[in-house]
């Protein structure tokens, strides 16, 4: 499915998570953390697809990821004093970002698992230990995630649920082609609908 699909896709699951989820204790009268959570599922609802450079989130993941390390590198040579200060933090993000680098080895494999949403959801929880971010957020990168792994198993290609145990595609009974027609039917069908469904609720 394509980036705006997936989004689409998304924020549909989004939807359904903050109205019937119980710990979703969120309404019109909190913008703020309803536009967050929605904001961390639009993410999660792109993430797996950070294998791919070419990709909306691929690009500006690897673009980041240069220029990160072309600044850590003029802070080690012209400022190492500096660096020092965050030593530990230092450490941490790399500690945590060297699993992520080694799951880039091609499109719809690890990154479209079982076992990468297991290690996502192990992150959310040190990330909510260590710095304090509310579940209620991370999970919502969990809810975007979940969901692009159920629109890529609408596709004819499929995804590897259980990748890197087995490389079987797992796919649904109905499946369309990436980029397709009926793609862009769904999409506009769910747009619809989460229009109406929304307005229902808050009006």
């Amino acid at each position: 499915m394509m980036a705006p699909g997936h989004q689409v896709v998304g924020f549909t699951f989004g939807v359904g998570a903050v109205m019937w989820v119980p710990y979703a204790e969120v309404s019109a009268s909190q913008p703020f953390p309803t536009m967050l959570f929605f904001t961390f599922v639009l993410v999660g609802a792109l993430l797996p697809d950070i294998d791919t450079p070419s990709s909306k989130l691929g690009q500006k993941f690897w673009r980041g990821l240069v220029i990160l390390l072309g600044v850590a590198l003029l802070g080690y040579i012209f400022a190492p004093s500096y660096l020092n200060v965050y030593h530990d933090e230092l450490k941490v993000f790399i500690l945590m970002l060297l699993p992520v680098i080694g799951m880039m080895r091609g499109h719809r494999q690890i990154t479209h698992s079982v076992l990468f949403l297991l290690i996502l959801v192990l992150y959310s929880w040190l990330i909510e230990a260590w710095f304090d971010i509310p579940w209620f957020y991370l999970s919502g990168l969990i809810v975007g995630v979940v969901s692009h792994l159920f629109a890529d198993c609408l596709t004819k290609r499929g995804i590897p649920l259980a990748y890197p145990f087995s490389k079987k595609r797992t796919r649904f009974f109905v499946t369309f082609r990436t980029g397709s027609t009926v793609e862009k039917v769904l999409v506009y069908i769910l747009i619809a609908g989460n229009i109406w469904f929304l307005t229902d609720q808050l009006f």
